[in-house]
């Protein structure tokens, strides 16, 4: 069975290969022309050959301002052990043990909640 299946498979795949070799495919070629969309015309306009815009010594007609900084202060906040120790403000709490409450031992609500369902 698995031989009459190879010989099948491969007998199918010659084939194609034959008639992939013997195909000639001419005149499938699309022209370049016409897919081409048609732009207008480019046209210098005068600010693109103004020697104005273009000159080289561009830099020197600029003013260029050095920024400043204000100085760097220390405030009180900054050195202030009070305010960096964050554990200060907070108190341990106390948790309490798990107690089992009236409501959570009462047959009558939790039958009335499974008949509702």
């Amino acid at each position: 069975m698995k031989t009459t299946v190879h010989q099948i498979a491969a007998s199918t795949f010659i084939a194609l290969l034959l008639m992939v070799i013997n195909v000639k495919a001419e005149g499938t070629e699309t022209k370049a022309s016409s897919h081409a969309t048609i732009e207008a015309t480019l046209q210098l306009e005068n600010w693109m050959t103004d020697e104005t815009i273009w000159n080289s010594n561009w830099i020197n007609k600029t003013e260029f301002f050095q920024e400043t900084e204000a100085t760097l202060v220390l405030e009180d906040w900054m050195t202030n052990t009070q305010s960096w120790n964050l554990n200060a403000g907070f108190a341990e709490e106390i948790e309490t043990g798990l107690e089992l409450e009236n409501w959570m031992i009462n047959e009558g609500i939790w039958q009335d909640n499974i008949e509702n369902e």
